[in-house]
C-alpha cells in the first residue's frame, strides 16, 4: 500500500511539469520601458566661456536640470514605464567676465548623440538600438561671441526629444 502511494505521488508530480520539456518558452516581446543615453559634447572654448545647462527627462518623466561640469555630459535613463517621454536639450549663457577683445579664433562647436531601445520586464533588449549624432557650431573672432550668445538666449543650442508609445515605438517629440 505504501509503495502504491509513493508511485502515485511520483506520477502526479512528474505530470505537473512542462508538457514538452524540450520545447523552449516563447520569448517575452512585451515592451515595458525605454532606455536612452544622452550625450552632449562642446569645445573647450564653449565650455570655458559659457554656462551650459542640460535639461532632460528622468526615469519618472520629470524634467531635471544640471549644469555641465566638463566639456562632455553623458547620462543613461531607463523609463519607469511606457508610454514615456525622453530627451535632452542644452542652453547656454555667456559667463560674466568674458573678454571679447582677446585675439585669435574662438571655437563654438558642439555635438549631441543619443541612442535608445526598449526592454521587456526581464530587462532584455527588444529590437535594435536607434542612434543618431549631430554636430554644429562655428569658429569666430572673440568679438563675435557676445552676438553668438545673444542668438541663443531663447533657444537651446542642442536638443532632441522622443515620445515612446505603450507598444515601444518612438516618434520625435517637440519641446515647445
Amino acid at each position: 500500500m505504501t509503495l502504491a502511494a509513493v508511485l502515485c505521488c511520483t506520477a502526479l508530480s512528474t505530470s505537473c511539469g512542462k508538457n514538452n520539456p524540450d520545447q523552449p518558452e516563447a520569448p517575452d516581446t512585451t515592451p515595458v520601458s525605454a532606455v536612452m543615453t544622452y550625450k552632449f559634447t562642446v569645445t573647450e572654448d564653449l565650455f570655458n566661456a559659457f554656462t551650459l545647462t542640460v535639461e532632460y527627462y528622468d526615469a519618472a518623466g520629470a524634467l531635471k536640470t544640471e549644469t555641465m561640469t566638463s566639456a562632455e555630459w553623458t547620462k543613461t535613463i531607463k523609463s519607469n514605464k511606457l508610454p514615456a517621454t525622453l530627451g535632452g536639450r542644452v542652453t547656454i549663457k555667456l559667463k560674466d567676465g568674458f573678454d571679447p577683445t582677446k585675439e585669435g579664433v574662438f571655437s563654438a562647436k558642439h555635438l549631441y548623440h543619443y541612442e535608445y531601445y526598449v526592454v521587456n520586464k526581464n530587462n532584455e533588449k527588444l529590437g535594435s538600438t536607434v542612434s543618431n549624432s549631430s554636430n554644429g557650431g562655428v569658429d569666430m573672432a572673440y568679438n563675435k561671441v557676445p552676438d553668438y550668445a545673444e542668438r541663443y538666449l531663447d533657444k537651446p543650442i542642442m536638443k532632441f526629444l522622443f515620445d515612446f508609445a505603450a507598444d515601444g515605438t518612438a516618434k520625435s517629440g517637440n519641446w515647445e
